[in-house]
């Protein structure tokens, strides 16, 4: 009886320990495979999470080169405004420039209305305090404009700017007459005088045939006086006005 009752013992016991083991066994297996996955998927989730950063410094430096680039354009598109402004305003005034010069001239040169007044004042401003030369007065007028201009054709400027003078005074062909004395000063270099004069003549006759030479010869005295921008006005006007004149080839050269 004792022997049977330690026999079951013995086989209560064994159960029970084989039992445990076989639990601990399969528990130890669940948790590697466990902890193996774990490790897979933590790898997988690091390796996403690299990936996404990437992608997301990728779009970052995207969207960094779009701002670049919209700023660009915003600065490109104000420039073009801003041409686009200078370009109408420029049409304009060479519209203007072509339909009445001489109010053009007036404005930019802001020179006296007579043009024998600026010549006056120049005149006792000069060092050179030479008398012009004497004028027969009894000579007509006729004679007198045909000698003048002859005299200016020789480069004989002194004798013809006298004999203009007095034709001026005499009221003989303003218009022409005021533009003989502009070249007259502006040969001489006196380019405020010479622009005083241009603007008389173009007030008194628009349409004159020497209209191109005129706008060409007030363009270069005012770039002379270093008003560039006005000076541009009337060098475009002279090309678009006279495009095949010889004043218009010259004009050219002053356009940048």
């Amino acid at each position: 009886m004792k022997f049977k009752i330690i026999l079951l013992a013995i086989l209560a016991a064994s159960f029970a320990f084989a039992e445990q083991s076989v639990y601990s066994d399969n528990d130890f297996v669940d948790s590697e495979v466990l902890a193996k996955k774990n490790s897979r998927e933590m790898f997988m989730l690091k390796q996403q999470i690299s990936q996404l950063k990437e992608t997301l410094e990728g779009l970052r430096s995207i969207i960094n080169g779009q701002n670049s680039q919209i700023d660009q354009l915003n600065q490109k598109l104000n420039a073009s405004a801003n041409l686009e402004k200078a370009l109408n305003e420029l049409s304009q005034r060479v519209a203007t420039l072509e339909s009445k010069p001489a109010q053009v001239i007036k404005e930019v040169a802001q020179a006296p209305a007579q043009a024998n007044v600026a010549e006056e004042e120049s005149t006792k401003k000069s060092k050179n305090k030479t008398k012009p030369a004497k004028v027969e007065k009894k000579i007509s007028s006729k004679k007198l404009f045909k000698d003048a201009v002859l005299n200016f054709t020789k480069s004989r400027l002194t004798k013809a700017n006298g004999q203009f003078k007095e034709l001026l005074k005499r009221s003989y062909k303003r218009a022409s007459v005021n533009y003989y004395l502009g070249e007259i000063a502006y040969k001489k270099g006196r380019y405020k005088d010479a622009i005083s004069y241009y603007q008389a003549s173009a007030t008194l006759n628009e349409s004159a045939n020497y209209m191109d030479k005129l706008l060409l010869h007030t363009a270069i005295s005012l770039n002379k006086k270093g008003k560039n921008a006005d000076a541009d006005v009337f060098f475009n006007a002279v090309v678009n006005a006279y495009p095949n004149s010889s004043s218009a080839k010259e004009a050219k050269k002053y356009i940048k």
